[in-house]
């Protein structure tokens, strides 16, 4: 399970990515935080909340898929590394200076999603270039069981943080890890080879990009149901995320304590989730991805009704768990089926399915729940999830080879 940490440069890009994932989770919650108090959680303005810090997946992740297929990847993520340092300490001053409203929020968190949007394709395409293919079974799961390592971590840090020093105190955490980050990422350039595809694919335009990754991807069989299972996920199976301080204040009461507790059972049960898949090795199928969406409607639909904290607990850990057990899989199928020249263009999909939609299921989410009630917008996801998984894993049973 382990192997890929034998690399001295695979160990280098773990700890590059967990230090940026580490501010960025930071600073969302911290971004969740300001919102919340300034709407009294209002379900809309959550929910544009989180489109503006998602909707970069959906409008850069093919470009930058493009930027890390044509150009030095190592180089790619020092420049960008350095770009979230400074986004950071500005949202710092602002939040010290106390000029820090609704609107400046949705902007910095719009620019911190752009910031790692452009990073995540170069970072996972990079996985390939640091460890022999036999290990990338290993590395695949790692790099997202340190993603998550930071999701846990990250809220567990900021909310005592964000109790006792305000916003302000949790920006700067956050660019003391952005910092760190791109010195790290620095000597990540330094201190191996340059990383470009071994054989470059050509740039041309977006549009273009887009069709030669999807056709890659239709020749990569099953990688094209893999994807759509992916897209269901975000937009009807995990846009309960976007309402988490929602369900803090209506669960718990009180939402400043409840809601930095529901983000870190998420991430425990992300991360149990992404350990599942390396415990379980490889497997090309994504059958049982399409099995655990099934399984993660009828949990949507749940937290839209519980009202006891314990059992609360329970679904939220199985929300995070199923959610990363389908996104580590589908992502491990992926990495082995694709071409390395349109590695980053492959990814790029994959993060367009993944992040690009979630902000669509988080704002459809946010205006069902004003519109009906969040019993009624819940359940109505849930089961669109659960539809959705039935029919995939169907689809994906009649084209298998």
């Amino acid at each position: 399970m382990f192997r890929a940490l034998r690399h001295p440069s695979f160990r280098l890009l773990w700890t590059v990515v967990l230090l940026g994932q580490l501010g960025y989770w930071i600073s969302s919650v911290a971004f969740q935080w300001e919102v919340a108090h300034r709407t009294g959680n209002d379900p809309l303005a959550l929910g544009l909340l989180y489109f503006c810090s998602l909707a970069p997946y959906l409008l850069l992740s093919l470009p930058a898929g493009m930027l890390a297929d044509s150009m030095d990847r190592r180089s790619l993520m020092v420049s960008v590394q350095a770009a979230a340092a400074l986004l950071a300490v500005a949202a710092t001053l602002l939040a010290t200076l106390a000029v820090m409203s609704t609107p400046t929020v949705m902007v910095l968190s719009f620019l911190a999603g752009c910031v790692i949007t452009i990073v995540s394709p170069a970072s996972q395409a990079l996985i390939a270039a640091m460890v022999p293919e036999e290990d990338l079974t290993s590395a695949v799961p790692l790099q997202a069981a340190g993603l998550n390592l930071a999701r846990i971590t990250g809220p567990a840090l900021v909310g005592p943080v964000l109790l006792i020093g305000g916003a302000a105190s949790a920006f700067g955490v956050y660019a003391m890890l952005s910092v760190g980050a791109a010195a790290l990422a620095g000597r990540l350039v330094a201190g191996v080879p340059a990383a470009r595809p071994a054989r470059a694919a050509p740039v041309g335009t977006a549009r273009h990009g887009l069709a030669a990754a999807i056709h890659h991807v239709r020749d990569r069989h099953p990688a094209l149901p893999a994807l759509g299972i992916v897209a269901a996920t975000s937009v009807f199976g995990s846009s309960y995320l976007a309402q988490l301080p929602l369900i803090a204040a209506r669960v718990g009461g009180d939402s400043e304590s409840t809601f930095p507790a529901l983000v870190t059972l998420g991430g425990i049960g992300s991360l149990i989730g992404v350990l599942s898949v390396a415990w379980r090795g490889r497997g090309l199928s994504p059958i049982p991805a399409a099995v655990q969406l099934v399984v993660l409607g009828v949990v949507m639909a749940l937290l839209g009704v519980v009202a006891s904290f314990p059992l609360l607990t329970v679904l939220i850990i199985l929300g995070g768990g199923l959610t990363l057990s389908i996104m580590t899989s589908i992502n491990s199928i992926l990495q082995h089926l694709v071409d390395d020249a349109q590695r980053g263009r492959v990814m790029s999909l994959y993060f367009i399915c993944w992040g690009g939609l979630l902000p669509l299921g988080g704002l459809g989410l946010g205006g069902l729940v004003r519109w009906v009630g969040d019993g009624w917008a819940f359940s109505g996801f849930g089961v669109l999830a659960s539809l959705a998984g039935l029919a995939l894993a169907l689809g994906a049973r009649r084209t298998r080879p």
